[in-house]
């Protein structure tokens, strides 16, 4: 019997398809959503719907209300990228990354709330949100708000029994890592260079994030534990930029 449930958004990503396995495999019941149709096996419900809007996320909850599900981890993961200096950035692109990477953890967490039961909220922000680089900066301000959320809610609803953590990851191979490469004239020499400024030696695999996820969703190990950043790059924020 399936006693936990985790709703997952952003699925289909490379990171959620990771959190997906993850828990599926340790008994979670698994509730994916992404704009993406669902390709893999290991969710138990997947809705394609577009987390950012708010006639979506009402019916993914009507849905889950249906079945008398209730959520004991929310993952808010879906995120979009784009790769463009600040000037050069229209109004649209610029509210729809915000909207996607930030409003949807709004959304989700007013609009499931009431199904939230000894729940663990779990939000993926980004290094960028402590270190940057040029050309990214609505992906940027969106990341950066979400760890200032993050601690919002942690205060806000720890009276309802609600713990909410945000995981920062660096360098992981996914597709958004690979976009990113492919700027530079020579992507595997960029590669190089990544893991060489990694102390680990590696680069991050989803599965990283993922099990880090795990042990924040468990309201046994981690049942301490709100309102925190957890930083997931190899120990790349660690070292000065300057040296």
């Amino acid at each position: 019997v399936l006693d936990k449930t985790v709703y997952i958004s952003g699925a289909e990503g490379g990171i959620g398809k990771a959190l997906c396995d993850t828990f599926r495999a340790e008994g979670w019941m698994v509730v994916g959503a992404d704009t993406k149709p669902c390709t893999h096996n290991n969710c138990d419900l997947f809705f394609q719907e577009d987390v950012s809007n708010a006639k979506s996320i009402s019916r993914i909850r009507d849905s889950l209300k249906r079945k008398k599900l209730s959520i004991q981890c929310l993952i808010n993961n879906a995120a979009v990228q784009l790769e463009k200096k600040m000037l050069d950035t229209t109004e649209d692109e610029w509210n729809s990354v915000i909207q996607t990477n930030l409003g949807s953890i709004f959304l989700s967490t007013k609009y499931f709330f009431d199904l939230l039961k000894d729940c663990s909220i779990i939000n993926v922000s980004s290094v960028h949100a402590r270190a940057t680089s040029k050309g990214l900066s609505a992906y940027v301000a969106s990341k950066g708000a979400v760890v200032s959320l993050t601690r919002a809610m942690a205060l806000e609803l720890a009276c309802h029994g609600v713990r909410v953590n945000v995981i920062l990851p660096g360098a992981i191979e996914t597709g958004m890592l690979k976009k990113g490469l492919d700027r530079n004239n020579s992507p595997e020499q960029a590669m190089e260079r990544l893991i060489k400024a990694t102390p680990l030696g590696r680069i991050g695999n989803t599965f990283d994030v993922a099990r880090l996820a795990l042990f924040l969703a468990d309201n046994e190990q981690s049942s301490y534990i709100t309102g925190q950043e957890f930083v997931c790059d190899g120990g790349v924020l660690a070292g000065l930029s300057s040296e």
